[in-house]
């Protein structure tokens, strides 16, 4: 029996297709399970870490069509990629932290040495603060949550008086 070529056009795009679908079906399942069980606790990722964590564990499990996703050995080798992908990150992140926690010491230092009375004035009013004797513990307050919202890279990599001249910039940003 004869086809003919709008026929014979459909069965390779349809294959190709079906191919496609099942491809993206295998990466999605992929993707739950990686989001599901292995990402991790103890710090948040950013989207675009995730999604590079999540290419690079679909790069590193490409199955046959009929295989298993989720042998005992490839989900070994899911968890492995997955820690040597988040241990940069992770000790980044502990880092940051460290330097979020030395920065409310250094707040204290700055708003007794280097900040005037006026200024002290204006950051009073700013925060609606009506005793001064709080004023070192909401600006530090404000500090880490203003630092929280860096980027973990960027507050990592300051030393002691990068870290200071940072918070000491912003807190006179507020003044």
């Amino acid at each position: 029996m004869a086809i003919s070529r709008r026929q014979f056009f459909r069965g390779i795009v349809g294959q190709s297709e079906g191919r496609q679908r099942i491809e993206e079906s295998r990466t999605s399942i992929l993707d739950t399970y990686v989001r599901t069980n292995l990402l991790p606790y103890d710090f948040a990722l950013t989207a675009e870490q995730t999604d590079e964590l999540l290419a690079a564990v679909n790069i590193a499990i490409q199955p046959a069509d009929n295989e298993d996703l989720f042998t005992y050995e490839r989900r070994q080798k899911m968890n492995q990629v997955v820690e040597e992908t988040l241990q940069p990150w992770r000790e980044e992140f502990w880092k940051a932290e460290e330097k979020r926690r030395e920065a409310s010491i250094l707040v204290r230092d700055l708003l007794t040495v280097e900040t005037t009375p006026e200024e002290r004035d204006k950051l009073q009013q700013r925060f609606h603060i009506p005793y001064p004797a709080v004023l070192e513990d909401e600006v530090a307050r404000q500090i880490e949550a203003w630092l929280a919202g860096l980027p973990n890279s960027r507050v990592a990599g300051c030393d002691e008086e990068a870290l200071r001249d940072l918070v000491f910039s912003e807190i006179k940003s507020w003044c």
